[in-house]
């Protein structure tokens, strides 16, 4: 798997980073959730996000008027900043019955990433997942990236508007889910039964596994249904934020 070989930008401590770009710095000032300290921007950035209705400059945040080489200098070079760079902290963990109960649909969906450590990954979930209306996803601790500057950058938004927790233990996790009538389905190459033929519960959660192994056996022990996205004979897999685009892009378009 190909590796982002930058490097971080400056941070103060493990908590706390520079988050770039204009969709996810403009997703992060509009999260009253998310803390939020400090914003650098250029006259004609914050010209953009003066103007733009969907997002709200709070009172309080310290805003600096820079030139983009004082952005490269806090940042580094070669990061595409699009003349804004906002200190913030990481969205805070909450815990999954609370997660639950943000989801207020009766019909929903959610998605499990368990020990994916590429942030190109994860950010590109968390964007298909904002642009076909994916419910909430939930991450797992061990063995997986944690959100940083460039998982936020990809996710162009995401991270700040699809609801989203981290667990410790994923078994339980998923006993909790059974427990409030998710039905839990695991992806597979593998597997005999394609999406296109299964009849999705109401309430659903769908697993996808690590990069480079796939599902854990544990984990696919606890699915009630394992499936599969038909592909070509040509290819042996689909890297797994396309896999999960074209899951989210059925979904969206398939179950009512």
């Amino acid at each position: 798997m190909r590796r982002n070989n930058k490097k971080s930008p400056k941070k103060s401590h493990n908590n706390e980073y520079w988050m770039y770009g204009y969709h996810a710095v403009a997703a992060a000032l509009s999260n009253e959730y998310r803390i939020k300290s400090e914003l650098l921007v250029t006259s004609e950035a914050h010209k953009r996000l003066k103007s733009d209705k969907t997002t709200l400059l709070p009172k309080g945040l310290k805003v600096t008027i820079s030139q983009r080489s004082e952005i490269e200098h806090v940042l580094g070079k070669g990061f595409t900043h699009q003349g804004v760079c906002l200190k913030v902290e990481k969205n805070k963990k909450i815990d999954i019955g609370d997660f639950l109960k943000s989801i207020k649909t009766e019909r929903s969906n959610i998605i499990i990433l368990d020990q994916l450590e590429d942030s190109q990954n994860v950010g590109a979930i968390f964007r298909s997942a904002l642009a076909f209306k994916i419910d909430g996803i939930i991450l797992t601790e061990n063995q997986s990236v944690n959100e940083n500057h460039f998982m936020t950058k990809t996710a162009c938004g995401g991270i700040d508007k699809v609801p989203f927790t981290s667990v410790s233990n994923l078994s339980s996790a998923l006993r909790t889910l059974k427990e409030n009538g998710y039905w839990v389905y695991g992806l597979d190459g593998n597997s005999d039964k394609k999406i296109t033929d299964t009849d999705f519960a109401k309430k659903s959660v769908f697993i996808f596994g690590s990069e480079s192994d796939g599902m854990r056996h544990l984990t696919k022990s606890s699915c009630d249904e394992v499936v599969k996205i038909e592909i070509s004979n040509n290819l042996e897999s689909l890297n797994v934020s396309n896999s999960a685009a074209v899951l989210f892009f059925y979904l969206n378009n398939n179950i009512n």
